[in-house]
């Protein structure tokens, strides 16, 4: 399931069975370049040893307006239509459609009740969820059809704080509650299924982008006028983005299958990189675009501590929390939450949206291989 062109090339937008997502070629490779770089900055305390064709002092960041028209938010309308072909093959009475985190799952999920006119569940407060509120469930009943957009709001991990998604999962599982969608956090998923089990129900995922459907993806969000900027890497000196459409379709440029595969595949974390690294020449003499080593994110310390690595964890599972929710989640006191929480912002490793500490979008790949690395319970994505 996807979207095709005319020129026969891969679909930009592909709903998959979860068993059947599969991460970008070279995900290894740019898997060890992390740990190689990780190195270097150790032993010779330099950001990397790889000599640079553009320095970033020679750039300047783009002026917000113009950075808006070049990189757009991603529209998740498309994945929304590809979830809905999906489900119109399915009889299940519940369906889970999941991401990473910046992945869009909640939009996508929005999108499709829009479109399908299935009412959208609100998630309770942070202090229902304490205190083990089930009212929100109510606004399930009666439902010609429903959806929960973001899953990881529904819950926090304690006693109290899974008495009300336990309870919901195991009626929506039943088919009690009609039929309904469930957009969840890939990380929230991957928690709950080891808790709660939640076996049976179909579970989709977008399957991973590869650099040459990146390359189409930034080309076609800032064409204007049938006019495609040109793009180069800092890195390499080498052009990123072909500015004549006629090369668009060939093969990636190196850069954005080395993004895909340190993104593990995902748009949305893509779209940060992309969106945050854009420079243009400090001069103004040229209109050529310039992108900042897409891969120099904030990194985690060898010797990240225990109680920092369980505050990632947690905002992890939940998706972000605010710092009262952190702390009572965690094994320990509010004041030790509170100061790795400040230490890991410092470093900017975690960042606030919506009111919530998250995981910052370029640390998420560092943060995820240094989870698995320690034996944490970590996402399928």
């Amino acid at each position: 399931m996807g979207e095709y062109s005319s020129t026969g090339v891969s679909p930009l937008w592909e709903v998959v069975a979860l068993d059947q997502f599969c991460p970008p070629e070279k995900t290894q490779a740019s898997q060890w370049r992390r740990r190689w770089r990780s190195a270097s900055k150790w032993l010779i305390g330099k950001k990397t040893s790889e000599q640079q064709v553009k320095e970033e002092h020679e750039l300047r960041s783009l002026p917000e307006i113009r950075l808006a028209h070049l990189v757009p938010p991603v529209d998740w309308a498309p994945a929304a239509s590809m979830l809905a072909q999906a489900l119109d093959a399915q009889d299940a009475p519940v369906t889970f459609f999941i991401t990473p985190p910046h992945g869009g799952h909640a939009s996508v999920v929005t999108h499709w009740a829009k479109q399908h006119n299935a009412v959208c569940v609100e998630p309770p407060t942070l202090s229902e969820l304490a205190k083990g509120d089930t009212q929100w469930i109510a606004h399930c009943v009666h439902q010609k059809s429903w959806a929960v957009p973001a899953l990881e709001r529904h819950f926090l991990r304690h006693t109290q704080g899974i008495q009300s998604i336990r309870e919901f999962l195991e009626r929506a599982l039943s088919g009690r509650l009609g039929h309904g969608v469930i957009g969840c956090d890939s990380w929230t998923y991957a928690y709950l299924q080891q808790v709660i089990g939640i076996d049976g129900a179909p579970v989709f995922t977008l399957q991973s982008m590869q650099g040459e459907q990146l390359t189409r993806y930034f080309s076609n969000i800032s064409a204007s006028d049938g006019q495609y900027p040109s793009v180069y890497s800092t890195r390499t000196g080498k052009q990123i983005l072909p500015a004549l459409e006629t090369k668009r379709h060939q093969a990636a440029h190196k850069e954005l299958q080395r993004l895909a595969a340190h993104c593990r595949g995902h748009l949305g974390i893509a779209w940060h990189y992309w969106h945050e690294r854009l420079r243009e020449p400090s001069s103004g003499e040229t209109q050529a675009l310039w992108l900042v080593d897409a891969l120099a994110d904030a990194e985690l310390p060898a010797d990240t501590g225990d109680i920092a690595t369980l505050v990632l964890h947690a905002l992890l599972i939940h998706g972000g929390l605010d710092d009262q929710s952190l702390g009572e989640v965690l094994p320990f006191s509010h004041h030790e939450a509170l100061n790795a929480r400040l230490a890991l912002q410092r470093k900017g490793i975690v960042s606030s949206w919506e009111g919530r500490w998250q995981i910052a979008p370029l640390s998420y790949a560092s943060v995820r291989q240094l989870l698995e690395s320690r034996n944490y319970l970590v996402d399928s994505l």
